[in-house]
């Protein structure tokens, strides 16, 4: 059923995995972190990378702490900013190619459309670049916005209340199947899951589950 049919205003995207790829976070957190860290303290890359490993996993993914940069940054006394570790890492940034064609798309025809991510807004804003960031409104972090660890019901739920429609309203799209897809479900959001990779096996949920952003415009009842 096309979006238009359900009095769709909004469409909502997640950012890693959906506008863009991973590999910049990964280069950031896995590399970067791991190697400022071992010249400071003389070690190799490996040792230094069982210990920064040990420690996010010590801290742990519901701790606020856990996705703020500038927390490990100050922890290891790392003499090096957050742009500064980004810049290194600046080749690692690819926006998908159907990122931009599908964004314009939605935008001319009329919707109003939003980031709803967890990345902190240090991450957002350096990887979506500038002629794609003017295309959204709004821009919501569950970390940085709202002190969420993770993309929860109230999190969407403000994020409705905010833009002032119904959650029927909103179509929400990303890659992780809890975060992106089954909680906004729950509160009525029309949720899609991306699977790029076309792994997912075929399920009750599947006329919901689409492996690039181009199968969206047919949601939306847009040509592609």
């Amino acid at each position: 059923m096309a979006a238009t049919e359900e009095d769709v205003e909004v469409f909502s995207f997640d950012v890693d995995g959906t506008l863009v790829s991973k590999s910049f976070t990964d280069a950031v957190w896995l590399r970067g972190i791991p190697e400022a860290y071992a010249e400071k303290k003389g070690l190799s890359f490996e040792d230094a990378c069982r210990i920064v490993k040990s420690d996010y996993e010590r801290v742990g993914d519901e701790s606020i702490e856990w996705y703020h940069i500038d927390h490990w940054l100050h922890k290891y006394g790392l003499d090096i900013t957050p742009d500064e570790l980004f810049m290194r890492y600046r080749h690692e940034v690819h926006v998908y190619e159907d990122v931009e064609h599908v964004l314009n798309e939605l935008k001319a025809a009329g919707y109003v459309l939003v980031i709803s991510s967890n990345a902190t807004m240090e991450f957002i804003e350096f990887q979506i670049p500038s002629e794609i960031r003017r295309l959204f409104s709004h821009i919501f972090s569950a970390t940085s916005h709202f002190g969420e660890v993770k993309k929860s019901n109230s999190f969407y739920t403000r994020i409705c209340q905010i833009l002032n429609v119904k959650p029927q309203q909103m179509v929400h799209v990303g890659d992780h199947w809890v975060f992106d897809f089954l909680n906004p479900r729950r509160i009525g959001i029309n949720a899609y899951f991306l699977d790029r990779s076309g792994s997912t096996k075929s399920n009750k949920w599947h006329r919901y589950i689409i492996n690039s952003l181009e199968e969206i415009l047919k949601v939306a009842g847009i040509k592609a």
